[in-house]
């Protein structure tokens, strides 16, 4: 995970701007070369089942021959928006290679720094740099 991959102060106003957000960026971060593959990658992960958690949290992800290298991708909007009827604002993209990745390792990590209601609380409010630092060694 690099520093880019942490971007805040958006202004999505929908899942699918979010979505689509997401999949340009992993382009430009060279997670992937193929935009709108990984946009459909992420689109039928959410048709299986919502990536919302609890608000205001949601984890798209995509294991995918289209990823390049595992990775996350942290996006904090600066409105709540709907995402199947769950309030989100903090979105945390999971990229994995279909061979060699293991985007439930991720989940995992992710998951017991997101149990904890404080975590959560400083994602909403914390500069790039300090979301950087807490989140560094699970994006790998």
């Amino acid at each position: 995970m690099d520093k880019k991959n942490v971007i805040i102060d958006l202004d999505l106003e929908t899942k699918e701007e979010v979505l689509d957000f997401l999949s340009k960026k992993a382009c430009e971060l060279s997670i992937t070369g193929d935009s709108q593959a990984i946009k459909e990658d992420l689109i039928n992960r959410e048709e299986e089942m919502s990536t919302a958690l609890v608000e205001p949290l949601a984890i798209p992800h995509a294991k995918s021959k289209n990823v390049f290298k595992n990775t996350i991708i942290f996006l904090r909007l600066n409105n709540m928006i709907d995402w199947s009827e769950t309030k989100v604002k903090i979105i945390i993209g999971i990229f994995s290679k279909k061979e060699g990745g293991d985007h439930i390792d991720t989940l995992a990590n992710l998951s017991r720094k997101l149990i904890d209601r404080e975590f959560i609380e400083f994602l909403e409010t914390a500069n790039v740099e300090e979301i950087y630092e807490q989140l560094k060694e699970v994006g790998e």
